[in-house]
């Protein structure tokens, strides 16, 4: 097949946000990187839906190691975006993206209607994605039915959640806290101390390795609010100092580094 429908909206749909907020974009490009090799070889001869490649071979092309590609297929699964049988990666709900208008191959446009006629790829578990949208009164009652209220101060996470709905984030699940608990307990915080950072920082989610990156930002800068520092990292680099400032001396620096570099 050489198109299939992609909804302009799909980043909105609840399975997608939670591979948005565990994974980012690496993980919602892969998710659609996926589809497209599934789609790509479905013709006359191969209708299983089937992902044919591996994971060493996805991360080479996308730039990703295979241990992250299977985390990050496993989290697909889970969530039901895959099907997972006997090792075999499908996406069966993909045949209702297929339109006869993508191909002008008589046999495949028969296939593609008895296919879409056909109650056996439906899945329930998959459903939600492809489904018609409820109106707003229905969606609205689902939401409440499934609000999500997580072990935090109550006015703590009225704030949290004004956050993701200025981002639109979604609501939050029990799977998507679960999920900062445990890049919390990674860097040595409280959920509640994570959720704080949140709303401080305009955060819908939160990922240990973002406060290593600071940490090492500022370890590595440290020098440059230390006088003794200053001046010895201007010696190293025989930058002259005599009659100028800080911050003089500090502007030489970078240009000397950044020559170097």
């Amino acid at each position: 097949m050489d198109w299939f429908k992609h909804d302009s909206n799909a980043n909105l749909d609840e399975k997608l946000q939670e591979v948005l907020l565990d994974y980012g974009l690496e993980g919602y490009g892969l998710y659609w990187y996926c589809i497209e090799l599934i789609v790509g070889k479905t013709n006359t001869d191969n209708i299983t839906f089937e992902l044919k490649h591996d994971a060493r071979i996805i991360a080479r092309n996308t730039g990703s190691t295979p241990q992250k590609v299977e985390e990050m297929m496993k989290r697909f699964v889970t969530l039901g975006l895959f099907e997972n049988k006997d090792g075999k990666i499908t996406c069966l709900k993909v045949a209702k993206r297929l339109m006869t208008s993508a191909t002008s191959n008589p046999q495949m446009r028969t296939m593609i209607q008895n296919i879409k006629s056909s109650q056996s790829v439906e899945m329930p578990s998959c459903q939600r994605h492809d489904d018609v949208m409820p109106d707003k009164i229905r969606l609205d009652k689902i939401r409440l039915d499934k609000k999500y209220n997580p072990p935090i101060p109550a006015e703590l996470l009225s704030d949290y959640l004004k956050v993701r709905e200025a981002k639109k984030a979604g609501d939050l699940t029990e799977t998507a806290f679960k999920g900062i608990e445990r890049e919390a307990l990674a860097a040595g915080l409280t959920v509640i101390q994570v959720i704080q950072m949140c709303c401080e920082r305009g955060w819908v989610g939160f990922k240990a390795d973002w406060l290593k990156t600071e940490v090492k930002t500022a370890t590595t800068n440290a020098w440059r609010n230390d006088d003794q520092a200053i001046l010895k990292k201007a010696k190293e680099l025989n930058v002259h100092t005599s009659g100028k400032s800080k911050y003089e001396i500090l502007a030489l620096i970078d240009k000397k580094q950044a020559a170097l570099e």
